[in-house]
């Protein structure tokens, strides 16, 4: 929901280099683009559930 909010709230930002890119790119060189920002997305996304259940598992110990 919040992506959402921001991605409408957003709108008239210019597009993506990934957009971009594929015009002035070969296939190839997009889709390595595309696969390192989904990496960087996934480590992302790793590091934030990794500290939402740190941040829990001490608000537990602290207030138990």
């Amino acid at each position: 929901m919040f992506y959402i909010q921001l991605k409408q709230r957003r709108w008239h930002k210019p597009e993506s280099s990934v957009k971009k890119a594929a015009s002035t790119c070969k296939p190839s060189e997009v889709e390595a683009i595309n696969q390192k920002s989904f990496k960087f997305a996934v480590s992302k996304i790793k590091e934030y559930i990794r500290n939402t259940q740190q941040a829990c598992y001490l608000e537990f110990r602290l207030f138990s």
